[in-house]
């Protein structure tokens, strides 16, 4: 829940801070508002969980709108990330952090943690198929 709250924070405290598309902070603000609410969504659904579980072995829910809800809330989050993606790494060649009056300003705190945090997804998503990977190999050579 922290790293939501961050990026909300700085993306509202910087909205005014990004010349050459400001559309990056307003992509802080909006995801970090989206992990907010998928992060609350998601303790109410495990609220909302029946003790009981299907003949399938998944846990029913009692709240099949709260989980549709949150499902179409990470398929808003995904595509916002992809319009993230095109909007930080698009001008990351240009951006200027020195010059305020520049037109291809952006502050360097808002660029640069919006830049981070959309490549850190992708080091986390590389590590998780190279440990992925690794498990699979292991598992098939211990037999």
């Amino acid at each position: 829940m922290a790293f939501p709250i961050a990026q909300l924070v700085i993306g509202l405290q910087n909205q005014d801070d990004c010349t050459i598309n400001k559309n990056i902070p307003l992509f802080l603000i909006v995801s970090g508002a989206c992990g907010c609410a998928a992060a609350i969504l998601q303790v109410l659904d495990q609220m909302c969980c029946s003790d009981s579980s299907g003949s399938d072995g998944e846990r029913k829910s009692k709240c099949p709108l709260l989980r549709l809800i949150l499902h179409l809330l990470n398929l808003f989050c995904f595509v916002w990330f992809i319009c993230g993606n095109v909007w930080v790494y698009k001008v990351h060649k240009t951006v200027n952090f020195d010059d305020a009056d520049s037109e291809e300003y952006c502050g360097k705190l808002v660029y640069l943690f919006s830049f981070w945090s959309i490549t850190a997804v992708y080091i986390l998503m590389g590590a998780t198929c190279v440990i992925g990977c690794g498990c699979v190999c292991l598992m098939a050579c211990l037999g």
